[in-house]
């Protein structure tokens, strides 16, 4: 891998268990570990002042190098998510999910008490739907899978079903963000994809909403640029932190710490800022652009996958039945 796998949806729950019952027996992602982190070196990491406390867990899908982390601070206490928060607001918003069998996803995600915002919409004879996860507030968009989802089928690293198609970034300006996002940390734009139109704001309850979008690649991810024009991105609160509720940010990974270092090298030269310097072996670092997002830069040689949670837990994890049954073999 010479280039970015954007690798990671980063989130923090104000309710671990119920956000990864969510992304489990609802969606078919897999326990891939739990930490207790603190210190002073996450404080740093995570721009939180002097010291800092979290418990970490990890969720993981079909993909290689792809996987969802959950953060739940203690120190400094989380905050929530605005009451009156819209996926037009400044920062990280929403993120996309493949699924082999929409209906079942559905159905278990209904036992669990999270119900769909809408009702599916078809786009190129295919469902798409989104949820608003309860533990985090952020919203889920979830694809029925098939040819003519935005990069066609993942495929099966591991033996599970869903799969990350994009991360999305709701941003003041587009060509700063393509400066940091593709120029800088490497995305390549993809003027051939569509993500969305304009009706699929409906989704996730901007309907009649005015945006504008670009489109990168890193790896077999999308990362979604979007400026609204109507409704304007409003800023973050007063005194934002990342360790608050709602979607702390995305990542790129690699598995060469050298293309890492390059990569950071690149940043740091175009007057981008880190919170510490880059991870040497393995390890991450978070940089933040010019308008507010941070994104963060990992490194994991293939042989930590399972200490860096990009691996399924075994013998711990037992797939539900639904979700063992009819599985084609890994390509």
């Amino acid at each position: 891998m010479s280039g970015p796998q954007i690798s990671q949806v980063a989130l923090c729950t104000a309710d671990p268990p119920l956000t990864a019952l969510v992304f489990s027996e609802g969606l078919g992602f897999a326990d891939a570990g739990v930490r207790y982190l603190h210190g002073k070196r996450l404080a740093t990491i995570q721009a939180l002042g002097d010291d800092a406390r979290t418990t970490l867990g990890w969720l993981v899908g079909r993909q290689d190098l792809v996987q969802l982390e959950l953060f739940c601070h203690t120190l400094p206490p989380q905050r929530p998510l605005p009451a009156d928060w819209r996926p037009s607001d400044l920062g990280w918003v929403r993120f996309g999910v493949a699924v082999p069998n929409l209906d079942r996803a559905l159905e278990r995600l209904g036992a669990l008490g999270v119900s769909p915002l809408t009702a599916p919409a078809v786009r190129d004879g295919l469902r798409r739907v989104c949820i608003r996860e309860p533990g985090c507030g952020v919203i889920v968009e979830l694809f029925e899978e098939g040819s003519a989802t935005p990069g066609g089928i993942r495929p099966r690293f591991y033996e599970l079903e869903p799969a990350v198609v994009y991360l999305a970034v709701s941003v003041p300006e587009l060509g700063e963000a393509k400066r940091f996002f593709g120029d800088a940390l490497g995305l390549v734009e993809r003027q051939d994809v569509v993500l969305h139109e304009a009706a699929d704001e409906a989704l996730w309850g901007l309907a009649g909403a005015k945006a504008d979008r670009i489109v990168l690649q890193g790896g077999d991810v999308f990362l979604e640029l979007v400026r609204y024009e109507d409704p304007v991105g409003r800023p973050k609160p007063e005194g934002h932190v990342m360790s608050d509720q709602g979607f702390m940010n995305g990542a790129v990974g690699f598995r060469d710490s050298v293309v890492l270092k390059m990569t950071f090298d690149r940043l740091v030269a175009a007057g981008y800022v880190p919170n510490i310097g880059a991870p040497s072996g393995a390890g991450g670092t978070y940089v933040n652009d010019a308008q507010g997002n941070t994104a963060e830069l990992l490194v994991c040689p293939r042989e930590l996958d399972d200490s860096f949670g990009f691996s399924p837990r075994t013998p711990l994890y037992r797939p539900p039945s639904w979700q063992r049954a009819e599985l084609p073999p890994a390509s």
